[in-house]
This record gives C-alpha cells, structure tokens and sequence, in this order.
C-alpha cells in the first residue's frame, strides 16, 4: 500500500513538473516567434514605405506599428509568463519534495511509535516476571536459571523491532559472577542456532574483554564498531579466550552490568551482533527516538530484582531455621 502511494506520487510530480517544462518550452516558442515575425513585418513595411505614394503609407505605417506591438508582447509581456512559469516549476518541485519529506517524518514517527509500544510491552512482561517471583519464591538454582531464560527470551522474542536485527549473526547472553570460581559464567544464552546456544561458553575473569570489562568497572560498555584498533584493545579477549572469528562475529557490543545498586553487581548481561552499528550509547542531539541499550537495561534491572528477592528470601529463611 505505501509502495502504491509513493509510485503514484513520483509518477503524480513528474507529469506535473513535465507539463509545466512543456508550456515554459511552448510559451518560448510563441515569444521567439512574435519577436521574430514581428521584427519581419515591421522592417518589411519600413522598406516597402520607401517604394509606394504617400497616400498609401499609411496602410503600411499600420502594418509597421502592429509589428512593433508583435515584437513588444512577445519580448515583454510573455517575458513576465516565461518567469512565472519557471517558478511554478520551481515551486511544484519543492513542493513535491515537502511532501516527501512529511511523509519521511510520519514513517519516522510510525516506527518510533512501534519501538516505544514494543519497549513498554516488554518492560511489562518482566515486571510480570519479577512480581510471580515475590508471590512463588525463587526456588532452587535451577529454577532461576531457568527463570532468567525466560526473562532473556522476552527480549530476545522482539530483537527485530527493538534492535534491528533481522538476518544477524546475534548473541545474548547472561553472565553471573561465581565466587566459588572467581569468573564470569555465562548461565544463559539465546543464539540463531540452538547447536551454538548449546557448546560450551566461555568464563572472563573481571576485567577481561567486554564482559569482565563491564563487570570490574561496574558500568555499561558499547560499541557500535570494534574493528577499530582502539575498540578491539579494549574488546579483545586474552589469549586463551581470544577466537580467530571473534573480530568478524562481534562487530557490535553492548555489555551491562547487573545489580541492584552499583556496590551489588552480580553479572553482565550480553548482547552482540555481526553487523556493524547495531548498539550505540544515545545521545541527547541523536535525531533518532530509539534506544537499543535501554531493552538491555530494563532486562539488567529486572534480574538484579529477581536475584535480590531470591537473597532476601534465603536470608529470611535461614534466620527462621536458626
């Protein structure tokens, strides 16, 4: 349907810019024709008054002055038409192109609408979460493994409209701190092939790469691009972690710490892609309404809250069984 609409308007502004380029052509035509026909007439009836009596010059002074008025209307007066019609054509074309540009804004407004509708819906379908977690408890280390899955899987479910993403080689990942083995393990992960969500992951100590990076600094890190030599001296894993597809697979990064407040990280959430420019940090200049980052927000938050209720929880009931 907006194909159709756009066709017709493109074939709508070309005939009518086509039709006023016909009349300015013919419009010129008639002025150079009276100019000329008029210049013709008038010299040919100053020459022929040379050659006849006196009592007929009159007849050729007439014809002499309505050449003179021939040449006058069309050097002057379809002068100001020819001008006229120029910038109807100019103003037809910008014109044309306001319209285009309006209906480029309302598309805008339209997607942005769709990416807040689609924001709010997940935001709503965590909170969902995070409430059946104070009424049923947290369970056992199984349980909240699993419900951090399905937390993943809601926003993973709208990567399209939230993030762009469409025939990407993606990643998302969840990473929770183990004291016991002093590294970052990744506890869930939602990958384009299941095979790949199955393989063995790998553990960053704090610190290392973008993931231990984010976790150590306790802020967000993202980067659009990381095939910049600065970006991958920071992105670039250790050795043993380090992949030779790493560069190609991760060209787009947004890592973002967990935690209820900034002294209580307990992990990174993860999501990558390999297509360039598909996470940024917004700026308040940014022209664009949509914010990649803040799904991933609302979705660190919301499992800070889950494994913060599941501590007060084991809190109260080991001071109940003591």
């Amino acid at each position: 349907m907006t194909s159709n609409i756009a066709d017709h308007r493109k074939w709508l502004k070309e005939r009518t810019i086509g039709s006023l380029t016909r009349f300015s052509k013919w419009r010129k035509g008639i002025k150079i024709g009276l100019v000329i026909g008029g210049g013709f007439i008038a010299a040919i009836m100053g020459a022929s008054a040379n050659l006849v009596e006196a009592d007929h010059k009159w007849l050729l002074y007439s014809f002499q002055i309505f050449g003179g008025v021939l040449v006058l209307v069309g050097g002057g007066v379809l002068e100001i038409v020819d001008e006229g019609a120029a910038d109807a054509i100019e103003r037809a074309d910008a014109l044309a192109d306001l319209v285009d540009e309006r209906d480029r804004q309302i598309a805008d407004l339209g997607v942005d609408f769709e990416w807040f509708t689609r924001l709010y819906s997940t935001a709503a379908a965590l909170r969902e979460v995070v409430e059946g977690v104070l009424v049923a408890g947290a369970g056992d280390e199984d349980e909240q493994r699993r419900r951090f899955g399905m937390m993943l899987d809601i926003v993973v479910s709208e990567k399209d409209i939230l993030f762009g993403m469409n025939a990407d080689r993606w990643n998302f990942a969840i990473y929770i701190y183990s004291f016991q083995r002093e590294l970052l393990q990744c506890v869930v992960c939602r990958r384009p092939m299941r095979v790949e969500e199955m393989a063995p992951h790998r553990s960053w100590k704090p610190g290392e790469g973008h993931v231990g990076i984010a976790f150590q600094t306790r802020r967000e890190i993202v980067a659009g691009d990381t095939s910049g030599p600065e970006a991958r001296a920071l992105f670039d894993g250790p050795d043993p972690n380090r992949r030779e597809e790493d560069l190609a697979r991760y060209r787009s990064i947004a890592s973002i710490p967990i935690g209820a407040s900034a002294d209580e990280i307990i992990g990174v959430v993860v999501a990558t892609s390999d297509v360039p420019g598909r996470f940024w940090i917004r700026r308040g200049e940014d022209e664009r309404a949509s914010d990649p980052v803040e799904p991933l927000r609302i979705l660190a938050n919301a499992l800070a809250m889950v494994a913060k209720i599941a501590d007060l929880q084991c809190e109260r009931t080991e001071a109940i069984e003591s």
